[in-house]
């Protein structure tokens, strides 16, 4: 990280005065004052009875090991003690605020163009869960609203002061698992920008570097799939395991035919274009959308977090961090409705993530167009993608019986071929899955960061520290099936569910209403100039020739 300006130096500087400079040039002293007050003190707590903690010493013992240098005045120095820390505290925070401004800079400029809406967008998000903190200690330090929350807390809680820490409690959870869900969304831009440049590398290997022409012709594109797809082979559940299990390489040069496609949508593209840059286009667009928040998200966070902090709650406990917090422990897992609403979400979000990964896998094989050799492997053909025809987009159902109930409830009429892959949900398929997508995973990051943060540290706690367990018999039962919980969440945020928003970047490349704008952004982020070549990495290794 490049720092562009010299605040950064003259921040070190005013530290090293601080540290060094000034405590050796200021004498430190007791005032006077400050020993008659001591002392007035010391006698005040003799008088009550209560000089345990003075332990029979003198204010002046007391003071022996504080510096106290008089001045030769005879009068005591301005203390400087006190004055430092409270700079270094407040240049802490300061260097903390330049930090946080240089990573921004820094983040925005390593970037692609077409991601910086979906920076702004986690920004703006993070910067909001910030206001609701200074909101929520500006409102609840006022005395009168203070005196209300004990009320309230008396009549739900039993005591005065649980409501105002429960406050303090949850805002940090709904914080943690925003910050967990903008590190899932950026998973999936790592994720997404390494698939563009392994396309970017296939598309490559046939690339001009004189005039920008990149060919990827099919002669090129069909050594790197093994099998080339018969025109009636409707999708299946192989489709999906060939997804899973096929070579990185095979994957970018099935993307890589998409770029005939688009070409074919728009005859005047020239021969320099390059359909990573559509697709990032795509990728943007639909990330962007991922990462917007609103209020209403945060609602399916309540009945998780209020039903395990009832748990807490039952037995006097706040949180995780409360140092009673062994005495909720086992209860999470005997208590039916901790964990019954526990394992149902689990399974849920596991289904859930997994209906999202087959649904637009299958819709994404009915959209790329194919590759096609002849008997004697003379000739390679590029074939249509297979939901031009009717009698395949007829024979194609990407709803089963099962979730057709489900997907009728927000559906909408299919008003065009591309409509009609979705099945059940018609035209509103793409954004009902794009909605689809973004909850799953944000049930994943709540999974992942309450039981992970509340449940499992407090069981390891109590297990290594021999503390004292509210239900001893179900700790370690508890322990296992919470840490189950949590890897099953995190399998699906590293698989299936970055895996179900790259096939959704595909499929929303191919919706009609954005093409046009897809193009546009596409053009205008990823310009041919001769002076700027890209030499694939790995043309020697995969042995082709450029022409």
């Amino acid at each position: 990280m490049k720092f562009k300006t010299p605040s950064f130096y003259y921040f070190l500087l005013l530290l090293l005065i601080l540290v060094v400079v000034l405590p050796g040039k200021f004498s430190f002293a007791v005032s006077p004052t400050t020993i008659t007050r001591i002392n007035r003190q010391t006698k005040g707590l003799k008088a009550l009875g209560d000089d345990s903690i003075l332990q029979a010493e003198s204010p002046e013992i007391l003071l022996h090991h504080a510096p106290s240098v008089l001045s030769a005045h005879g009068t005591s120095a301005l203390s400087m003690t006190p004055i430092v820390g409270s700079s270094l505290i407040m240049l802490t925070i300061v260097g903390l605020l330049y930090l946080w401004e240089q990573s921004v800079e820094y983040l925005r400029g390593s970037v692609p163009k077409t991601l910086l809406p979906m920076v702004e967008s986690i920004l703006g998000e993070i910067g909001g869960l910030g206001f609701i903190g200074l909101v929520l200690q500006s409102v609840l330090s006022n005395n009168s609203i203070k005196k209300v929350l004990e009320e309230i807390s008396i009549h739900f809680f039993g005591e005065g002061d649980i409501a105002l820490e429960n406050f303090e409690f949850l805002h940090s959870a709904f914080f943690q698992v925003g910050i967990g869900y903008f590190i899932a969304a950026g998973g999936m831009a790592a994720l997404g920008i390494k698939k563009l440049e392994e396309i970017k590398e296939v598309q490559s290997l046939q690339f001009d570097q004189n005039t920008g022409i990149c060919t990827a012709s099919p002669d090129l594109i069909v050594q790197y799939i093994p099998e080339c797809v018969n025109q009636g082979q409707l999708p299946g559940p192989a489709i999906v395991r060939d997804d899973l299990r096929s070579p990185t390489v095979e994957k970018a040069a099935r993307t890589v035919l998409m770029r005939y496609q688009v070409m074919k949508w728009f005859p005047h593209l020239p021969e320099t274009f390059r359909v990573e840059s559509y697709l990032q286009a795509s990728f943007a667009y639909n990330l962007k959308k991922i990462v917007e928040v609103s209020p209403m998200t945060w609602v399916y966070l309540i009945p998780a977090l209020a039903i395990s902090n009832g748990i807490d709650l039952s037995h006097e406990v706040i949180n995780a961090a409360s140092p009673n917090a062994a005495e909720s422990s086992g209860y999470f897992f005997s208590t039916f409705s901790s964990i019954g609403p526990s394992t149902f979400t689990v399974l849920v979000s596991a289904i859930w993530g997994s209906w999202n990964y087959w649904k637009l896998t299958q819709i994404k094989h009915m959209l790329l167009p194919r590759v096609r050799r002849s008997d004697d492997k003379d000739l390679t053909e590029i074939l249509p993608p297979m939901y031009e025809f009717k009698s395949e987009r007829e024979a194609f159902d990407s709803s089963p019986a099962w979730i057709r109930p489900i997907e009728k409830i927000w559906a909408k009429p299919a008003t065009n071929d591309f409509e009609e892959l979705f099945g059940a949900a018609g035209g509103v398929g793409l954004r009902l899955y794009q909605q689809s997508i973004k909850y799953q995973t944000w049930l994943s990051i709540t999974h992942v960061v309450f039981f992970g943060t509340q449940i499992i540290p407090r069981d390891v706690s109590a297990l290594v520290t021999g503390a004292a367990v509210g239900d001893p018999a179900h700790l370690t039962a508890e322990l296992t099936t919470y840490s189950a919980f949590v890897a099953l969440a995190l399998l699906q945020l590293c698989t299936v569910s970055t895996k179900a928003f790259w096939n959704l970047v595909l499929v929303a490349g191919a919706a009609e209403e954005n093409r046009e704008t897809l193009l546009e952004l596409s053009e205008s982020s990823l310009p041919f100039t001769k002076e700027v070549v890209y030499t694939p990495k790995n043309a020697t290794a995969l042995e082709v020739s450029v022409a």
